[in-house]
Order: C-alpha cells, then sequence, then structure tokens
C-alpha cells in the first residue's frame, strides 16, 4: 500500500514538472517572437498582443498594421523563426536563432534597414532559485571572494586553536 502511494506521488510530481517547462519555453518564444516582430515593423513590443497558442511552437499575434488591425503567425523551431502575416501574405520572414543551452537564452542577429537598430535581440528563459543563486555567486566581484575565503580559513583556523 504504502509503495503504490509513493508511486502515485512521484508520478503527480513528475506530471506536474513537465507542464511548468512546457509553459517556460512557451513564454519564452513568445516573448522572441513579439521581439522580432517589433523589431521587424518598427514598432515596439507593447503593440503586439498575444492572442493564441495555435500549436506547439506556433503563435497568433495581433497589432495595428497597414491602416488596420492585423494578425501575424510567428513559428520558432528548428534553429529559425517565421513570421507570417494572416492576411498579408507577403509579409513573411524567416530570421535564423541561435539557442544558448548553458544560459537558457535565445540569440537572433536581425536587422531592419527601415529601422536601424542593430542591437542583437536576446530572450532568456527565467531561472530557478538554485540556477539564480550561482549566477549570483559568479557575478560578485574576485576581491570580495577571495576576501570571504579568507574570512572563512581564519575562522576555521581560530576554531582550532580553541
Amino acid at each position: 500500500m504504502r509503495n503504490r502511494l509513493t508511486t502515485l506521488l512521484s508520478l503527480a510530481f513528475l506530471l506536474l514538472a513537465v507542464p511548468a517547462q512546457a509553459d517556460e519555453i512557451d513564454n519564452m518564444n513568445v516573448n522572441l517572437c513579439r521581439r522580432v516582430m517589433a523589431k521587424m515593423m518598427c514598432k515596439t513590443e507593447v503593440d503586439f498582443n498575444y492572442v493564441a497558442n495555435v500549436r506547439q511552437g506556433i503563435y497568433l499575434f495581433s497589432t495595428f498594421y497597414a491602416n488596420r488591425e492585423a494578425r501575424f503567425f510567428c513559428g520558432v523551431g528548428g534553429g529559425y523563426i517565421k513570421v507570417q502575416g494572416k492576411d498579408f501574405l507577403k509579409t513573411t520572414r524567416t530570421i535564423p536563432y541561435t539557442f544558448d543551452r548553458r544560459s537558457k537564452c535565445s540569440i537572433v542577429e536581425y536587422s531592419n534597414p527601415e529601422c536601424p537598430d542593430y542591437r542583437r535581440i536576446v530572450v532568456c528563459a527565467e531561472k530557478t532559485l538554485d540556477e539564480q543563486a550561482t549566477e549570483d555567486f559568479w557575478n560578485r566581484p574576485i576581491p570580495d571572494l577571495l576576501d570571504e575565503d579568507l574570512r572563512r580559513a581564519l575562522e576555521g583556523l581560530n576554531a582550532t586553536e580553541q
């Protein structure tokens, strides 16, 4: 009885953890699409409203474009971001991107000659508390790390002398 309960609880936790990771990727892809379309159409990210998740990796957005409300599909996957207008089929772009697994960030090198913003687009997934603590630790200045090590060593030396 106890083994069954343990198995059921572990299965429930496993099933709850998978959608959280999928949501994290979806949120990152939606933000990536929003930023790419903003750069593509010389608008701000706020101008693009997320409407729906059409299917895995394909999202629908709406914005004011060409004197009316328009909808755009944005697909993310396979190292490419593809943007296509639902009403404006000629508004189609395929833009390459890279995903850095270590930092959990997507990086896009894209510029539009009509609005010269040459900064690259970087969108990162939210970090867990452990990842954030590790990053905070390694982003500290080296003298602070050395002082902390010295303080620990002296405290350990003082503890052994008594």
